[in-house]
């Protein structure tokens, strides 16, 4: 024994603490009867520093603690837990809660990581303030007490001309709901105005689904698509807009793919790619980097996997990883959707999403997402902010729905209506209501800080 354990193990004895030690697998056996009657445990076997699996005694120990019917405490992380990654070595601690030192561990918030932290609390072990200061931090763990900090009411003179107006690309035979669910969350996140770019068949049914968006008739292919025959109309009526939604609904038609390519090197508003266009420019990602204004990407694992060339599975086995390295090399901001959605930057910048729930499993409500985070996008907000409002906001108006009631039977549309409300919270602070009981409780600003610094 040598280090902090010998120094710890030296103050225990001092204060008169019984002390076991388990040298091998025999005493460990001999030793347990009395650690299984106990009433709590502190788990403070492995570090942070852990990266290969857990094995022998360590992985006995872990195990048989698993199978106690008491409450757990981790410290720092839960033994066994990558502090990176989130996913066990092995076999990992299943903590009650976990008392994390300084700043939140990355791994404590994503894949397994919360299941197997518990509740976490960030305890202060007396890290100069000057020096949290002076470090670059470029991670971030998304909450209200944070971005209320980007977000300020409107003032009463605002008119819907200053509010942004945002363009929409979406929709084609069959997909029409995608169209207006793209429309409805622009319009939601608090776009003055919103037009849709619709194959002219199909304008009849948004004019009438439509209330508060305005709809332009373009050229369709053969299979009632977006027709690269529009792009000169498109640019002409996009000359003065602020932002451009593209891809849910367009379908995967090669024609309206070229009109996809051409509008993401001649745009010249702000632009978000979702569902189709995405995969519009999977085969060949380098056209990202002709674009000439800044560009989100809002990918599920499925698209990710199909545009960065990685199966799903290593995608979803280093979401941080892999949206960082593709923002950086294609110069976009990256939304990688799914639990604990990840938002990336090209400078280096990383969220991590601390809303919604499992009820978003439903159709739909990556169309909202879009929509949203361009209409954010139009007022003003840079894209990395945008994305991330735009993804908080997006969850924390289901967590308000469905926050602890049911996983099931969200529609896209109910989300909708409580956007607002969200934005109404941030607006007044990110503190003045809960916004969700599953995941306000716990959270800290920063996934590496105390909670004060700003991007």
């Amino acid at each position: 024994m040598s280090g902090d354990a010998l120094t710890n193990f030296k103050i225990l004895e001092k204060i008169g603490i019984p002390i076991t030690v388990w040298k091998d697998a025999e005493d460990f056996d001999a030793q347990w009867e009395p650690i299984g009657k106990s009433g709590a445990i502190i788990d403070a076997i492995l570090g942070t520093g852990l990266k290969s699996a857990v094995k022998g005694l360590y992985r006995d120990i872990i195990e048989k603690i698993n199978g106690l019917d008491v409450p757990v405490l981790a410290v720092d992380v839960p033994s066994g837990l990558d502090a990176t990654t989130g996913q066990p070595l092995g076999a990992a601690i299943k903590a009650t809660a976990t008392a994390t030192f300084g700043f939140l561990k990355i791994g404590c918030l994503i894949e397994r990581g919360p299941e197997l932290a518990g509740q976490v609390e960030v305890i202060d072990i007396g890290i100069p303030p000057g020096l949290v200061r002076s470090a670059t931090i470029e991670r971030y763990w998304l909450t209200g007490q944070l971005l209320s900090s980007w977000i300020e009411p409107r003032h009463p003179t605002t008119h819907k001309g200053q509010a942004g107006h945002v363009c929409v690309l979406s929709g084609s035979q069959g997909k029409t709901g995608a169209a207006a669910l793209v429309c409805l969350g622009a319009a939601r996140a608090g776009a003055g105005l919103v037009t849709l770019f619709i194959p002219e068949s199909l304008n009849p049914i948004l004019e009438v689904k439509l209330t508060e968006a305005m709809t332009f008739p373009i050229a369709e292919t053969s299979e009632k698509t977006p027709s690269p025959a529009a792009v000169r109309q498109i640019l002409l009526f996009l000359q003065d807009k602020q932002a451009l939604a593209m891809g849910p609904g367009i379908s995967t038609n090669e024609d309206t793919a070229a009109l996809v390519k051409e509008l993401l090197v001649e745009a010249r508003c702000p632009i978000v790619l979702d569902a189709d266009a995405i995969t519009a420019v999977s085969e060949d990602p380098a056209i990202l980097r002709k674009a000439k204004v800044p560009l989100v990407l809002t990918p599920h694992p499925g698209e990710m996997a199909r545009i960065c060339h990685r199966n799903v599975s290593d995608v979803q086995r280093n979401r941080l990883e892999s949206a960082s390295s593709f923002s950086k090399e294609y110069g976009v901001v990256l939304v990688l959707k799914g639990y604990r959605t990840v938002i990336a930057a090209p400078d280096g910048k990383l969220a991590i999403n601390s809303t919604g729930n499992p009820a978003m499993a439903s159709g739909g409500t990556g169309d909202t997402l879009t929509g949203i985070i361009a209409g954010l996008l139009a007022q003003g907000f840079d894209p990395f902010q945008a994305a991330c409002l735009g993804v908080y906001v997006h969850g924390a108006a289901c967590d308000r729905i469905f926050g602890g009631v049911s996983s099931r039977g969200l529609l896209a549309t109910d989300m909708l209506d409580e956007v607002p409300a969200v934005l109404g919270f941030l607006e007044g602070g990110g503190a003045a209501a809960k916004i969700s009981s599953l995941h306000e409780a716990s959270t800290r600003a920063l996934v590496l800080g105390n909670g004060e610094l700003e991007l």
